[in-house]
């Protein structure tokens, strides 16, 4: 495994607004892809793309023939958590990159969420979700992303039935970003330096 990263979003379409996250993604391992797999929408794509290269870095748009990435960055772009967890392709594709042990897999917001045992749908605004069985990816941990705080009321839907006391969550702020070390077996997260919180 090589490295994965968790961000609460941010990353959107004005993305411009947090410039040490934007610093930061334009310095990972090249090459640099940007894909929408949790999203038919790729606005956030061409905006990271477009801001990336006002830095002087070179980012593509993910496209299906590139799916044997193993070296440099892959950026995942937010939308809807359900989306990317219940597609058999793009979440085996999503497995399979986070298994590479040259690739740096940045998770944002929906696509953050699609990692965990529960995924939510789109969480932006603070209002109700809906969830469905996430990738599992995480041990026994789901993500919230765009969270109201630590303890914001919609982690309460992120329980796994299947787990002895529902699993484990993690609330992540908008601008938030963690380190996910241990996997598979001692799930831990490392808060990044240029994390808002």
């Amino acid at each position: 495994m090589g490295r994965l990263i968790l961000s609460g979003g941010g990353f959107g379409v004005r993305v411009n607004a947090w410039p040490e996250a934007l610093g930061w993604l334009a310095a990972a391992p090249a090459p640099i892809s940007i894909a929408s797999l949790a999203s038919h929408d790729e606005r956030q794509a061409d905006a990271l793309v477009r801001l990336l290269a006002e830095r002087g870095c070179e980012a593509t748009l993910f496209s299906s023939g590139d799916s044997d990435l193993t070296n440099g960055t892959i950026f995942l772009c937010g939308g809807d958590a359900t989306l990317l967890a219940s597609d058999s392709a793009r979440a085996a594709l999503l497995r399979r990159w986070i298994a590479e042990p040259g690739l740096t897999v940045i998770a944002d917001s929906a696509s953050a969420m699609a990692l965990g045992r529960r995924a939510a749908s789109c969480t932006c605004g603070g209002h109700a979700i809906r969830t469905v069985a996430g990738l599992a990816a995480l041990g026994p941990w789901s993500i919230l992303a765009h969270a109201d705080g630590p303890d914001d009321v919609r982690i309460a839907a992120l329980r796994d039935p299947d787990v002895a006391g529902g699993g484990e969550q993690l609330a992540l702020q908008t601008g938030e970003a963690v380190e996910v070390l241990g996997l598979p077996d001692t799930v831990r997260f490392e808060r990044l330096d240029w994390s808002a919180r």
